[in-house]
């Protein structure tokens, strides 16, 4: 039943080599896999046992569902909530396996050769299974500063999860000076990523005979025109090359569908494009929308000199900021010590929910076990040595809030 606390059976794995703390991530890690939340499901059950582990460790969460009752995020605090913390963010959905054939079940983690394979495994149950590994810990000892936890649902749809969730943190009593969102990125600091807006348009003509032409409007053309001014926009953003750092280093604009018509000699009464801009964080967003809402207006005044009735419909799919963290801001040197890399702190060519976290004024970085290349196909594994240097920067960030000075680096 949805929002039971399902306890997954023990794996019964031994980890050898590795240290206690990172033993008990991994077996967290097992359980987490069991549950199915690919986005099209509920995570009730997910959330539910979540809750559960925290209750046990004597931590309260809240669960801040959305309107349909069947997804939920979750938001936890441990330490003193008078103070400004630092706040740890993840995701608790995942994406299908539909058409992928996996050497080992995907929803039942299985350890080879030091791996965890299973669905979520790198994206990201890894940094959810460290974080809940750490919770113990951080119970225990004397933080001069809280830890808020916030697990979204629905990030892979277009972080549809967070924004709820990002507002329960800001309105905090004490808005934390730090998140630190946990995406694979092979434990590199990341300071900034592109956003997103992807649209679906859906264009309604008048039907016919394709003998008669002119006694229609013809919606598979009107998309044609809209397409081939997405495409000059593209073309334009990509000849700027003004964005170093980023792969690509342009803002794109890309047509992912376009489907119309039933049958050659029929006119095409309805055409369905849909697209989406991918933004460097510099973009004026603002005039390329208005340049693509130029384009369809124009397509359909064209629509309408022959069938007055045409219309076009514009459903918006996704919409999140980009991240821009300045790579010399105390809040980017403090990650990086964090996370023991020396490295300059990165960009990266993916979406998070970091974006949303920085818009809301609380400075964000991305920093996580795992390697994106390995999430969303078939056979998605971690290491164990990974989660290993994921639960040493949990405890780094648990001796430094520790210290009633250590606000001081992020000033």
């Amino acid at each position: 039943m949805e929002g039971r606390p399902v306890q997954p059976h023990p794996t019964g794995f031994a980890f050898p080599g590795v240290s206690p703390r990172t033993a008990r991530t991994a077996e967290l890690l097992s359980q987490l896999v069991a549950f199915e939340s690919v986005s099209r499901n509920s995570n009730l059950d997910l959330v539910a046992y979540v809750t559960a582990y925290l209750a046990q460790c004597g931590v309260d969460a809240r669960v801040i569902h959305d309107p349909t009752g069947r997804k939920a995020s979750i938001l936890a605090t441990i330490g003193p909530r008078d103070a400004a913390g630092v706040v740890l963010s993840a995701h608790t959905d995942v994406v299908p396996c539909d058409g992928q054939t996996w050497a080992t079940p995907p929803f039942k983690a299985t350890l080879r050769d030091g791996r965890i394979y299973g669905r979520g495994t790198s994206d990201m149950k890894g940094f959810v299974a460290a974080v809940l590994a750490e919770v113990p810990d951080l119970c225990a000892a004397d933080l001069c500063a809280p830890v808020h936890i916030a697990f979204s649902y629905d990030e892979e749809l277009g972080c549809l999860g967070a924004p709820a969730l990002v507002e329960q943190v800001a309105a905090l009593p004490k808005k934390p000076l730090l998140c630190i969102v946990g995406e694979p990125t092979r434990m590199q600091v990341v300071r900034g990523h592109k956003g997103k807006i992807a649209r679906r348009l859906t264009i309604h003509g008048r039907g016919g005979h394709s003998a008669y032409p002119d006694r229609g409007a013809n919606a598979v053309n009107a998309a044609a025109q809209i397409a081939m001014g997405l495409r000059a926009i593209a073309l334009e953003l990509a000849a700027k090359q003004d964005a170093p750092g980023f792969e690509p280093p342009y803002t794109t604009v890309h047509i992912g569908s376009l489907h119309g018509g039933t049958a050659l000699n029929l006119i095409p009464e309805t055409a369905v494009l849909e697209f989406e801009i991918r933004s460097t964080p510099r973009t004026d967003l603002g005039e390329i929308l208005r340049r693509i809402d130029a384009s369809v207006a124009a397509s359909l005044d064209s629509l309408r000199q022959g069938a007055p009735e045409s219309r076009i419909e514009t459903e918006n799919l996704i919409d999140y900021p980009g991240l821009d963290c300045d790579a010399a801001s105390p809040a980017a040197a403090f990650v990086s010590g964090l996370s023991g890399s020396a490295a300059p702190p990165a960009t990266i060519s993916f979406g998070t929910e970091a974006g949303l976290y920085a818009a809301a004024g609380i400075p964000t970085l991305v920093c996580g076990p795992g390697d994106i290349a390995r999430a969303h196909i078939a056979d998605e594994w971690i290491g164990l040595d990974e989660l290993g240097h994921a639960n040493a920067l949990l405890e780094r960030l648990r001796n430094h809030l520790s210290r009633p000075d250590w606000a001081d680096s992020l000033r």
